[in-house]
């Protein structure tokens, strides 16, 4: 009977000696705004009574990557694009570290136009802190990188007040075998707003009339999250764009029978906490971003039925807890004026008649 015995080498570092020196770092939230204040303190536990700083910093960073391969042309796309650079001393050089557990705190501003944090197959918005000692000795000297995450500040008055009021989505699907017509179906979704925070439960009602014979079946009211990636060709100043869905929640509301009218109970619908609010393709300061994120609700029904309804997602809800729409501010909203069919967006409220045109 044998038994692993580790080898005692991998213990050590690549010159044989047992590192003296070990850092962390323990941050003040979890989650950083941006606008906000990244605050963090770097822990030194040092067992050597000799070392003697030459360099140490923080050097906190924010990249963004996008990238593939282009599957019919063998093109390669790739695109980086940094949001924060910033460097922070946390030691004097000649500085003596005694024995025993330091403490050094820091802090950096997030700049308000930062991106939140993403990951995905296609691209990533990382932020991370790197610690760097550099000392008069290879067992002392180390660094480390930390990982933070961070969400970009949005609030309820960033979204149009057209977005904030009770509305009823109404779309007209026809129904179509083989190019002929077997019917049109009427689609009513009624939603207190199309503007939402990060954690908050969307309540959707469906109402359906269907004038054709035939059933719709598995009806279905879905939460959407789209991801718009875009990069450059590798050899050639060309962009290409891609497009990610990703399905956050999905509820069944039964089926329509054919030529009558269907009422569904009302669904709610939840925005993750941890989630991404929307981002658009053009920052705040004018530049682009390489990862859009945009949200959907989505009905779908068999056979063939789809239609979408474009929703705002923010981090934050209104500034002032208190704030309200005022009628007076809503009597100021005039519909846009369109030759071509659209979809309308009416409000249910007798005393604020609203209506809206995409």
């Amino acid at each position: 009977m044998s038994s692993y015995c580790p080898n005692p080498a991998d213990l050590f570092n690549n010159e044989g000696l047992m590192p003296t020196v070990a850092l962390n770092v323990v941050f003040a939230e979890n989650r950083i705004f941006t606008g906000e204040f990244l605050k963090g303190t770097v822990l030194l536990d040092s067992a050597d009574p000799g070392t003697v700083v030459q360099e140490f910093f923080a050097e906190i960073k924010g990249m963004g990557k996008s990238g593939w391969v282009n599957v019919h042309t063998d093109k390669i796309y790739e695109t980086e694009k940094e949001y924060l650079n910033s460097l922070v001393p946390l030691g004097h050089s000649g500085t003596m570290i005694r024995p025993g557990r330091h403490q050094f705190p820091f802090q950096v501003l997030i700049p308000e136009s930062a991106p939140s944090s993403y990951e995905s197959q296609f691209g990533t918005i990382r932020y991370a802190v790197k610690i760097s000692l550099l000392t008069n000795s290879d067992q002392s000297t180390t660094s480390e990188t930390f990982p933070f995450h961070v969400i970009a500040r949005s609030y309820f008055e960033d979204v149009p007040l057209a977005l904030m009021k009770q509305i009823e989505y109404k779309d007209e699907v026809d129904f179509t075998v083989c190019t002929f017509p077997f019917g049109t179906v009427y689609l009513r979704v009624t939603l207190p707003r199309t503007g939402f925070r990060l954690g908050e439960l969307i309540q959707v009602k469906v109402h359906v009339r269907s004038c054709t014979r035939k059933a719709l079946k598995d009806c279905r009211m879905q939460l959407i999250l789209k991801s718009q990636f875009e990069a450059m060709s590798r050899y050639e100043h060309v962009n290409e764009k891609k497009l990610l869905e990703q399905m956050l929640d999905n509820v069944l509301l039964g089926r329509a029978k054919g030529r009558s009218e269907t009422e569904f109970k009302t669904c709610d619908l939840k925005i993750p906490e941890n989630g991404v609010p929307s981002q658009q393709s053009t920052r705040g300061d004018g530049d682009v971003n390489i990862i859009a994120i945009s949200y959907v609700l989505r009905f779908v029904a068999k056979p063939g039925i789809e239609t979408e309804i474009p929703i705002i997602v923010t981090s934050k809800g209104y500034r002032e807890p208190t704030k309200s729409i005022t009628s007076s501010a809503v009597a100021e909203l005039r519909p846009a004026r369109s030759n071509r069919r659209a979809t309308i967006f009416e409000s249910n409220d007798p005393n604020n008649p609203a209506v809206f045109y995409c």
